[in-house]
């Protein structure tokens, strides 16, 4: 029950909107595409939303989500291949970040 809590609580932390205020006001360019500063604030704000999990459900609740959104064998891969730009497109393509 706890866990789906969270995991709503999540949900209605991306539909909110929260996640997205920084990507409005930074949107990147067709050309150049998105800076690595850009793709490393996309990244930050879904740590931020993991931190409010943690503060509010605590460590094995945050743990348990980000495990379940975004497992740490591939985050740690598409860091090491694609860095944080690389990391920021999956977290947009699974719709973790808008």
């Amino acid at each position: 029950m706890k866990l789906t809590q969270t995991i709503l609580g999540f949900s209605l932390l991306l539909s909110s909107g929260l996640l997205s205020a920084e990507t409005a006001s930074h949107p990147p360019t067709a050309a150049t595409g998105p800076s690595t500063d850009q793709c490393q604030s996309e990244v930050l704000k879904f740590e931020r939303v993991i931190g409010f999990i943690r503060e509010s459900q605590g460590n094995r609740a945050a743990a348990e989500v980000k495990e379940k959104m975004l497992p740490a064998k591939t985050e740690t891969d598409i860091l090491n291949r694609e860095g944080y730009c690389g990391l920021a497109k999956y977290l947009r393509d699974k719709k973790l970040v808008s």
